[in-house]
């Protein structure tokens, strides 16, 4: 049987950062497995965040903007977002940056194959894949084996259909990117646009919608297609690239460790409940991960009972919106009518102090908030699972 230092189960954004982290660390010569099913060569997804400062990926930095807009149909704003910038990566640099940096490294080996299993066997870990069985002192795994609970835990899923589209016209101002467009009918739910453009002349226009409702492929592509006709300043246009995607937005307690698993990424709990981000908060946590693995040999990052607080806040904003207490459109729109853009993009990174805090909930209205917290502050939680999922679980078949 292979012995590994490390197997990371599932090269997506979780897996190929945490790689990439582990070979700028002083654990870069440790032996490192590496499974996932899929080949990643495909520009399959788009990741958007805000920093202040250069992030570890700022190389393949594809677009970014110090200057967003916000629009809904009672208010709309340009804003300047300094000291933040505004970053897209593209899904398919980051999958080359991160293989070419470490390809032809020795100690690292890659497989294409489907998780089979992953076991306890005394102190170490034992994954099962492509007939074999291999060991490891530790399995990073971000793979989501197992459905979330939808009933008993705050839920929405966060839908999007983006295309990439060509102009004749000069039809974009490439400094500045639209944040949230809510300029569209709502159908009960929220709905929005966001436009970040590469250039005069191209930009990626993508609709996001929160809601457990996922719709057939043609109708995301009339909602594109009517908003470039009444917003988009051109006579014409030309579709060069799609993706679609499902981010669930829950307050599910995902497990964060078993034994010697730990789970990172949206299986770990690394997405943001109530906004569906997850590549900043998941370069946070992962570069915490090796920073106390390389220092304690213990993979462990434990949140503090203070900055817990940030979960309450999640639920609360997400059952306002799951139970419709008030309108997504409505909601952003006191927010950024009533708080400098720096304070919000500072709580949705959770990184406000609590004075921040107190401004933007006095921003919104006090009744929906207060009921949804209350509820949360005494609603009785799910435990967390302990056992290891059933292996094999395809997330996407869940209802």
């Amino acid at each position: 049987m292979k012995h590994f230092d490390y197997i990371i189960t599932g090269a997506g954004g979780a897996g190929l950062s945490l790689i990439h982290h582990l070979s700028q660390s002083p654990l870069r010569d440790k032996k490192i497995l590496v499974i996932d099913k899929d080949t990643k060569d495909s520009n399959d997804r788009t990741w958007c965040f805000w920093e202040e400062e250069e992030g570890p990926f700022e190389e393949i930095v594809y677009r970014s903007w110090n200057q967003l807009s916000f629009h809904s149909q009672s208010y709309s704003t340009d804003f300047e977002i300094a000291p933040y910038r505004y970053k897209m990566i593209r899904g398919i640099d980051f999958y080359r940056y991160v293989q070419e940096k470490t390809v032809e490294l020795s100690n690292i080996q890659w497989l294409q194959a489907e998780v089979q299993d992953i076991a306890t066997v005394g102190e170490k870990i034992e994954v099962k894949a492509a007939g074999e069985t291999f060991a490891a002192d530790w399995c990073f795994n971000s793979i989501l084996f197992q459905p979330i609970n939808k009933v008993e835990t705050n839920y929405l899923d966060q839908h999007f259909k983006g295309w990439v589209i060509k102009t004749k016209e000069a039809s974009f101002t490439p400094e500045r990117a639209t944040l949230m467009d809510f300029r569209i009918a709502q159908e009960g739910e929220t709905r929005f646009l966001y436009v970040l453009p590469i250039d005069a002349h191209h930009a990626l226009i993508e609709v996001a919608i929160f809601s457990n409702n996922i719709l057939a492929s043609e109708a995301y592509d009339q909602i594109l297609d009517l908003y470039i006709q009444q917003f988009i300043t051109t006579e014409a246009y030309e579709v060069t690239h799609e993706e679609f995607g499902v981010i669930p937005m829950t307050d599910y307690p995902f497990t964060k460790s078993e034994n010697r698993v730990i789970h990172i990424g949206t299986a770990g709990g690394d997405t943001k409940a109530s906004t569906g981000y997850t590549f900043w908060r998941m370069q946070k946590h992962l570069l915490q991960l090796v920073d106390q693995l390389a220092n304690t040999g213990l993979p462990l990052v434990q949140p503090s009972t203070w900055q817990k607080r940030f979960q309450l806040y999640d639920s609360t904003l997400l059952r306002v919106l799951e139970e419709e207490r008030m309108a997504g459109d409505e909601l952003f729109t006191y927010l950024f009518r009533k708080n400098p853009p720096q304070r919000l993009l500072r709580f949705l990174n959770d990184e406000s102090h609590f004075a921040e805090e107190l401004a933007l909930m006095s921003s919104v209205p006090t009744a929906p908030f207060l009921r949804s917290f209350i509820s949360e502050l005494l609603k009785k939680r799910l435990p967390v699972q302990t056992n290891l999922p059933t292996w094999g679980y395809d997330p996407s078949t869940a209802a």
